[in-house]
């Protein structure tokens, strides 16, 4: 027996799963289509913990070169996420020009003055092909990343930029709606050439697909997303469940400092602020 998620149910074997997603292809891409995502609740949430640029090879540092902003990766692409969509490169390039300054960067997807950390006029958007061991990942090649650039005093949350500053662990999910799928399946069955093709087309774009595979098995289908839209903001949240992407760090935050020294600059600058509010 086989189970399938989209259809909640189970079957003897792949050729009858396959005729019944087809069937129920158009009605499956529809629903995608028509939710809108907070990826931290999709499983292709981004874990940002500082990552020393100076140390990865295969990146224009020139990209990343001023340290007066903070660079949040919000979205990478090549990850098969836990409801077997994969986002491949270009997801994001008509969302990036569109919405530039136009999207806040807020806390747990929550819209309102209290919990916006950066206004939308202050953050800038952009796409950039980067490789995976910039992010810290083990996983081999590059991804293509989708990251707000904000001026590190243009932060108005407090506590979110000390969390920035800290190198702590912390999270960040974009709000997205699909905008563009096509279905990709493993089947040798000449009327389903088409899925077949989309299939061996993206397959070895998948980076985890090894880790995917030693968890579920062989990869008998998936959902290529091709263009998908950032709605409104991205968020910085607690936890998520993809720890391959980072906040990139440039050598003057960190390159330059160890964790220790940052740990202990940090402590100094709460002790300042600790006696300042005592007097």
């Amino acid at each position: 027996m086989i189970f399938c998620k989209e259809l909640n149910k189970e079957f003897k074997d792949k050729k009858e799963m396959f005729k019944s997603l087809v069937e129920s292809k158009d009605q499956i891409i529809s629903l995608k289509k028509s939710q809108v995502y907070k990826s931290f609740e999709k499983g292709c949430s981004v874990k940002l913990k500082p990552i020393d640029i100076s140390k990865v090879s295969g990146v224009n540092k020139e990209d990343f070169k001023d340290d007066n902003y903070y660079y949040i990766v919000v979205n990478t692409t090549k990850i098969l996420d836990s409801h077997r969509d994969l986002h491949i490169n270009g997801i994001w390039n008509r969302t990036a020009k569109n919405q530039n300054k136009r999207n806040y960067l807020v806390d747990t997807h929550k819209m309102s003055m209290s919990t916006t950390i950066a206004r939308k006029e202050n953050v800038e958007i952009f796409v950039q092909d980067i490789p995976f061991s910039l992010l810290g990942s083990s996983l081999k090649g590059n991804t293509q990343a989708l990251i707000y650039k904000i001026a590190k005093d243009k932060v108005i949350n407090s506590l979110a930029k000390e969390w920035l500053d800290s190198g702590d662990d912390i999270e960040a999910s974009v709000r997205m709606q699909y905008v563009d799928i096509e279905f990709a399946m493993n089947s040798e069955s000449p009327e389903d050439e088409f899925y077949k093709n989309n299939y061996d087309t993206y397959i070895n774009e998948i980076a985890n697909k090894e880790e995917v595979e030693e968890d579920e098995g062989e990869i008998n289908y998936f959902w290529v997303v091709k263009e998908a839209k950032n709605i409104g903001e991205s968020s910085l949240v607690l936890q998520g469940s993809n720890s391959e992407t980072g906040q990139i760090i440039i050598d003057s935050s960190l390159g330059t400092q160890s964790k220790e020294a940052l740990e202990k600059s940090r402590l100094v600058e709460q002790k300042r602020k600790y006696l300042l509010n005592k007097n």
